[in-house]
C-alpha cells in the first residue's frame, strides 16, 4: 500500500473523519496531480499574470511519504511545504478565479486548473493531505476544561488581554491606540538592515489571505442557521466593500501593495510563501469546507477579529517606519477601525451566539478552534521572524558555511544549473551546506529583486525550514548540497 493510499484510508483529525476506502487510482494520485503542467515550476522567479501556475516542488514533490502525519517538531518540513501547496491549490479550485489580462491570456490553464482531471485528483488528495497537514494540532492543542457560557465569556476576555487585544469585563473591545510603539515582529521588520526586503515580506504573506480575502468566510454564508448566519453576513459584507468594487478590502490591499512597488497579481509571489502561511490560511479553507468545523472557524474569527484591530494599527505603523509616506496604509487603517466593531460583532453574536443557542456540546470546539488558532499563529510569528533574521544575515551565514565545511557529513547531491532552469523554492529538513564549485548562483530567501549572489567555493549554511531557491547568474553553475550537524545558527 502507498503513502497516498494510506493517507487516503486513515481517519483525519478531530471534527473530521474519512471513509474513503484506498483505491489504485488514488495511489498515484498526489504523484499525478503533482505532474500536472500548471504545477510544474518554470525558470521564472515571479509567477506574473497568471493565477493558474502554481509550481508545488521540484520534480518527483509528490513521491514523499504523507502518510504518517507530520508533528509539531516537523511544522516546517518539506512535507508542509508540499501538503500546504497542494491544499491551498485545492481549496482556491473552489474559488472563481481570472487574469486580470484577460481570459485569453491563460485560457488553457484556466481550462486545466478547472478541469475534470485536476478536480478529480484534488478530490483524491485531499482528505490524506488534511490528516498529514492538521493532525499535530490534535497532540499540540491542550483544550482547557470551558463547559458553560460564564465560563467560556471568561475564558475569551482572558485571551484576547493576555495576546495584547484590548478588552475590559463588559466584553467591549475599545478603540486601539494607533500611535502605540512599533514593537515585536514589527519592530524587528524595522531594525533589518534591509527593512524594505523585511517588510514586503511580511506583505506576501499577508496577500495570501488578503488578493482572496474573505473567500473562505463565503463557504459559511449559505444554508439556513439562524441569527448567526446573518451576523457572519455582515462582517462578509464589510469586507467586500457593499458591493463597491474601490471599497472592497482586496482592492485597498492592492492599493496598498502598489505603493510600494509589489506586484498586485494574484500570487505572484507563489514562491515565496513560508510554510506557516500556507498552513494558517489552509486551516481556515479546512474548517469552511467540512461544515463540521464550523463552530472552530466561528470562534477562531472572533478571535482574530479582537486581534486584528491593534495588530493592523501596528502594522500601518511598521510600513510608514519603512516606506515613509510612498506607503498608501488605508488598508491597515480600514482593519483598526473595522475590526474593533468586528471584534465586538463577532464575540457578540457569533461567539457567544452559538453557545447559547447550542448549548455546551459546542462550547468545547469554540475553544477548540481559539486554541488552535493561538498556537498557528506563535509558529508563524517564529518563522517569520527566523526567516527574515536569516535573509537578512546571508553574508553572515556564508561565513558560517565555509567554517563549516570540512564537517559536513559524505551525502552531497550535486546538481547543475543554468538562467533557464525550472526554479522552485523548497525548505530542507536538516540543516545544509550550499556550495557553488563553478560559476555563480542567486540565492532568493527575499521576494523581492535583491537575491544573494554567490560565487564560485562560497559555501551557504542553510538551516532547516529556510525557505529559498536557487538561480544560476552564469551560463552554468555547479552546486553541492551536504548536511552538516545541528548548528547553533
Amino acid at each position: 500500500m502507498t503513502a497516498i493510499t494510506e493517507a487516503l484510508g486513515a481517519p483525519a483529525p478531530g471534527m473530521v473523519t474519512t471513509s474513503m476506502a484506498p483505491t489504485p487510482a488514488a495511489a498515484s494520485a498526489l504523484a499525478a496531480y503533482c505532474s500536472q503542467r500548471i504545477f510544474q515550476p518554470g525558470p521564472e522567479v515571479l509567477i506574473e499574470g497568471n493565477p493558474f501556475r502554481r509550481p508545488i516542488g521540484p520534480p518527483g514533490a509528490g513521491a514523499g511519504d504523507f502518510s504518517v502525519p507530520a508533528t509539531e517538531a516537523e511544522f516546517l518540513g518539506s512535507g508542509q511545504l508540499i501538503a500546504g501547496r497542494v491544499l491551498c491549490n485545492a481549496y482556491e479550485s473552489d474559488m472563481i478565479l481570472l487574469p486580470a489580462a484577460g481570459l485569453a491570456s491563460a485560457k488553457d490553464d484556466f481550462d486545466l486548473f478547472y478541469g475534470d482531471e485536476v478536480r478529480a485528483l484534488r478530490d483524491a488528495v485531499r482528505p490524506g493531505l488534511e490528516r498529514y497537514a492538521f493532525s499535530f494540532l490534535d497532540d499540540a492543542v491542550a483544550v482547557p476544561p470551558v463547559r458553560t457560557l460564564e465560563e467560556l465569556q471568561a475564558y475569551f476576555l482572558t485571551e484576547v488581554g493576555g495576546a495584547g487585544a484590548p478588552a475590559d469585563a463588559s466584553g467591549s473591545n475599545p478603540a486601539v491606540d494607533p500611535a502605540a510603539e512599533v514593537t515585536g515582529t514589527m519592530r524587528l521588520i524595522t531594525e533589518c538592515r534591509r527593512p524594505e526586503e523585511a517588510a514586503a515580506l511580511h506583505l506576501i504573506q499577508l496577500a495570501l489571505d488578503a488578493l482572496t480575502e474573505a473567500s473562505a468566510m463565503a463557504r459559511n454564508l449559505g444554508g439556513s442557521y439562524g441569527v448567526e448566519q446573518s451576523e457572519l453576513f455582515k462582517i462578509f459584507n464589510d469586507e467586500f466593500g457593499y458591493g463597491v468594487y474601490g471599497a472592497k478590502h482586496s482592492t485597498i490591499f492592492k492599493e496598498m501593495l502598489a505603493s510600494v512597488g509589489l506586484r498586485t497579481d494574484l500570487h505572484a509571489y507563489w514562491n515565496f510563501y513560508l510554510t506557516s502561511s500556507l498552513v494558517g490560511v489552509n486551516y481556515f479553507n479546512w474548517l469552511t469546507e467540512d461544515h463540521r468545523g464550523m463552530f472552530r472557524y466561528m470562534a477562531a474569527v472572533t478571535y482574530l477579529e479582537w486581534l486584528f484591530a491593534q495588530g493592523f494599527a501596528d502594522t500601518g505603523a511598521m510600513l510608514r517606519a519603512v516606506y515613509g509616506d510612498r506607503v498608501d496604509a488605508k488598508y491597515c487603517d480600514e482593519h483598526a477601525h473595522i475590526d474593533v466593531h468586528h471584534g465586538r460583532m463577532t464575540y457578540e453574536n457569533l461567539l457567544l451566539g452559538l453557545a447559547r443557542t447550542h448549548g455546551e456540546l459546542v462550547i468545547p470546539e469554540l475553544v477548540r478552534g481559539i486554541e488552535d488558532t493561538k498556537l498557528l499563529l506563535r509558529l508563524g510569528d517564529a518563522d517569520f521572524r527566523a526567516q527574515i533574521a536569516w535573509a537578512d544575515g546571508l553574508d553572515r551565514y556564508t561565513e558560517k558555511g565555509a567554517a563549516l565545511a570540512s564537517s559536513a557529513l559524505d551525502d552531497a547531491e550535486t546538481s547543475t544549473l543554468r538562467p533557464d532552469s525550472p526554479f522552485c523554492t523548497g525548505v530542507y529538513d536538516s540543516d545544509r551546506l550550499v556550495e557553488i564549485t563553478s560559476g555563480e548562483a542567486d540565492v532568493y530567501a527575499w521576494a523581492t529583486g535583491h537575491p544573494h549572489r554567490l560565487g564560485t567555493g562560497d559555501v551557504l549554511l542553510v538551516p532547516r525550514g529556510r525557505l529559498h531557491g536557487l538561480k544560476a547568474a552564469s551560463p552554468e553553475a555547479r552546486v553541492t548540497v551536504r548536511t552538516v550537524e545541528r548548528t547553533s545558527r
